[in-house]
């Protein structure tokens, strides 16, 4: 854990002393790029800035118009999944804890790269990578692989 945060670090201030470069045909950001670093600043400050909870879950994800089949949607009396009291908290340090059910599943997360469009929750047994749609300080919305050819998508809303 010491060594994945070092190693976060250190890539942290390389990435800073790097000069933007920028593809003018496609505006692509380089991977140094200090515009870069604000996404990934900007994205983990609104990540942290509260606790997290279900505001639905989809299996079987195309796209916005066509978000797969209902687990769960808050205030909905057919919910499959009850997902009503699971609670993320994530922290500065680069720890996160899910409360689910009178459960406590702690990790870690971190972004991909400075583009901050891959979320990677680290938990104990298991590791979840999932694709970040919208982050801002009141929506979480993101995909995650679900088997072969298949998404999940889960927006996440600012829980009190």
């Amino acid at each position: 854990m010491k060594k994945l945060l070092t190693l976060f670090v250190v890539v942290l201030c390389i990435v800073g002393c790097t000069k933007m470069e920028t593809n003018p045909g496609t505006g692509i950001l380089s991977a140094g790029s200090e515009a870069g670093v604000n996404v990934v600043k900007s994205r983990s400050a609104f990540l942290v800035s509260h606790p997290w909870k279900y505001q639905s879950y989809y299996f079987h994800y195309a796209d916005q118009q066509h978000k797969g089949d209902p687990q769960y949607v808050r205030g909905a009396t057919n919910n499959i999944l009850d997902l009503d009291s699971t609670l993320y908290i994530f922290k500065k340090n680069g720890t996160f804890v899910e409360y689910d059910g009178g459960y406590k599943y702690p990790g870690t997360w971190t972004f991909s790269d400075n583009t901050a469009s891959l979320l990677i929750l680290d938990y104990t047994y298991w590791t979840d990578k999932d694709s970040v749609l919208v982050l801002n300080n009141s929506l979480c919305n993101y995909t995650q692989p679900l088997g072969y050819h298949d998404k999940t998508y889960t927006e996440l809303i600012q829980a009190p």
